[in-house]
């Protein structure tokens, strides 16, 4: 009795299977199908508060920038002050919207939010930073913290930063030498002066930043003292709202944070103490979050370009030759004392840099050193040009429109450039970009007295 039930159940398994075989078939197919298909999507609604920056908006992913990808679905034209615009992409992502003529001035107020599968209401004013208003949960999470936060430290802020502002009451705030020299400064025109000059009224500047005492007069220096106290607190609000309320953007805080490490010596008293805990913050809490989102990636890439110190193994990553094949850098940089000078034509500082090491690639190129430059560029003329004119007797690769990220694994973000000196084994012997402390260490790595 109980043999007869197997067989009976088998034949009813095996009759089943084979009736839902097409539908299992077919569910495949719409699942690859859906695969392929956007998975969010989001509508924005805009209104222009000001026509003074035109009527021409930009709305792109957060990090894109405008010098080297650009793209026409980037650019949406208002109409009588509003605008409409449709985002369809495959995990929800952190956006920024902005004015394109302000964009070109240097100084924007861009607007941010996620768009993940909800509506998205955008105000944009004259001076002042974009309004967002979201339907998303992810977006509902971030404007609570937002309000907090303003609340116990940007509202505050603002009140003292309104009195050392005041030009009515800037020698009650600030010593004259002070102001006499900062004055000074801002009716420079840079561009045209000598990079000498510039350098020594740089050096001057950041005299002022690293000593508050010559900047501020004693009841300034209090103010000054208030706002620091104030915004200290913002860090550590932001990491424990994070691990009460884990959210999407806070991974793109995370990834901000190990950017703005990486170039933390670009800055005058850089407190590392407003970054560092994020690090601790992902690795603890939110390095599960969201687990299959690229932002994942991006973080795990930017964390191991801020380990690329002198005396750390410099990384492996593929750029495309002359020959338009793509092949790992490690194979164009073996056996040699190699500069990798990653550069781009529209970068003024970049180019001045790598100018200064003509002379040191033509003294010791014969002797085992080459200079492996990388053009990011928007296309390959602006390169030939810059190039040409710079007169580097060195061949340029080309990294157009980010295609093999090159900068981002580099960490040198959205930054003109940068330079990492390698030894024959691979080791970083430097991360400077001043000719002068290059040229010892070439001459050491090559062996020469």
């Amino acid at each position: 009795e109980l043999r007869d039930k197997e067989i009976t159940l088998h034949c009813q398994n095996k009759n089943e299977k084979n009736m839902n075989k097409k539908t299992i078939i077919t569910a495949l197919l719409a699942f690859v199908t859906m695969a392929g298909q956007a998975q969010v999507k989001c509508h924005v609604e805009g209104t222009l508060e000001t026509d003074a920056w035109g009527d021409e908006i930009i709305i792109c992913e957060a990090g894109t920038d405008l010098r080297v990808v650009d793209e026409p679905r980037f650019h949406v034209k208002a109409k009588d002050g509003r605008f409409t615009y449709d985002i369809e992409t495959d995990f929800p992502r952190l956006y920024e919207v902005f004015f394109l003529k302000q964009y070109e001035t240097g100084r924007w107020f861009a607007g941010k939010f996620i768009a993940e599968n909800c509506s998205v209401n955008v105000t944009m004013y004259e001076d002042k930073r974009v309004r967002i208003v979201t339907g998303g949960e992810e977006g509902r999470k971030h404007a609570v913290k937002d309000s907090i936060e303003d609340v116990r430290f940007w509202n505050p802020v603002e009140e003292i930063d309104n009195k050392l502002e005041n030009p009515d009451r800037r020698a009650e705030y600030y010593k004259a030498d002070f102001i006499s020299t900062i004055t000074k400064v801002r009716s420079l025109n840079v561009d045209s002066l000598p990079e000498a000059y510039v350098d020594s009224v740089r050096q001057v500047v950041n005299h002022y930043m690293r000593n508050e005492n010559e900047q501020f007069t004693a009841q300034g220096l209090q103010l000054k003292q208030q706002r620091d106290s104030i915004t200290s607190g913002i860090c550590p609000f932001r990491i424990a709202f994070a691990e009460e309320q884990p959210m999407l953007w806070t991974l793109y805080d995370v990834l901000d944070a190990i950017q703005e490490l990486k170039h933390a010596d670009n800055y005058v008293n850089f407190d590392k103490s407003q970054y560092e805990p994020y690090l601790t913050l992902y690795h603890d809490k939110l390095i599960n979050y969201y687990p299959d989102h690229p932002v994942h990636d991006k973080i795990s890439t930017a964390e191991t370009a801020y380990r690329l110190h002198p005396g750390k193994p410099y990384i492996d990553y593929t750029v495309r030759n002359n020959d338009g094949q793509l092949v790992p850098i490690s194979n164009l940089t073996k056996g040699k004392v190699a500069l990798i000078d990653l550069w781009a034509s529209w970068c003024g500082p970049c180019r001045s840099h790598s100018i200064a090491m003509i002379p040191i690639y033509e003294k010791y190129k014969d002797k085992g050193f080459t200079v492996i430059a990388i053009a990011r560029e928007r296309n390959r003329q602006a390169m030939e040009n810059a190039a040409k004119k710079d007169g580097y007797p060195w061949q340029s690769l080309l990294e157009l429109n980010d295609e093999n990220g090159v900068w981002r694994k580099n960490g040198a973000g959205n930054a003109g450039g940068a330079m990492y000196l390698i030894d024959r084994d691979g080791t970083i012997l430097s991360t400077s970009t001043d000719a002068e402390e290059l040229e010892p260490l070439v001459k050491k790595a090559l062996n020469i007295e």
